[in-house]
């Protein structure tokens, strides 16, 4: 899919990375612009489907691309929900996206306060802090130059 064909992952508590304060729309502005464009003509006035586009358009979201993922977690460290995780799938404007889901459940994390505990699994525990590695095995050409972006908060 391309820009404005729809089907983004938004996180509607953030803001387009870099966008300058001043430069960001309200989800009114995106609504109307859009309304303006024509490019949601098949949906209904004032649908939640026509919302979540202006939402779209207006707070962090990532377009879809072949063989690309977006990976973020849902809780802080000490098993409290994330509320900069909110997401949503934009409905598909132009042409059609294949997604697939995979849920990775983290274990007990020790070693930060209010951290949930698993009965009986304590000793098994590390105090030390989970890594993820993500390695660019360098196979495809068309990523030799993939670079993993991460952004530990939305402000």
């Amino acid at each position: 899919l391309g820009i404005g064909d729809g089907g983004e992952t938004v996180f509607k508590n953030g803001w387009p990375v870099g966008l300058p304060a001043d430069e960001r729309k309200t989800r009114e502005v995106a609504l109307a612009e859009l309304r303006e464009s024509g490019d949601a003509k098949d949906l209904r006035t004032g649908s939640w489907e026509e919302s979540m586009v202006a939402d779209c358009r207006s707070r962090l979201a990532v377009v879809p691309h072949s063989a690309r993922a977006v990976l973020f977690y849902s809780q802080h460290p000490n098993g409290e929900e994330d509320r900069s995780s909110t997401h949503g799938g934009c409905p598909v404007l132009s042409g059609e996206k294949w997604a697939a889901n995979l849920w990775v459940w983290n274990g007990p994390r020790g070693g930060f306060p209010g951290a949930p505990m698993n009965p009986g699994k304590e000793k098994e525990m590390d105090d030390g802090q989970i890594k993820l590695i993500f390695e660019n095995s360098g196979k495809d050409p068309t990523f030799a130059e993939a670079k993993l972006y991460f952004q530990g908060r939305f402000e």
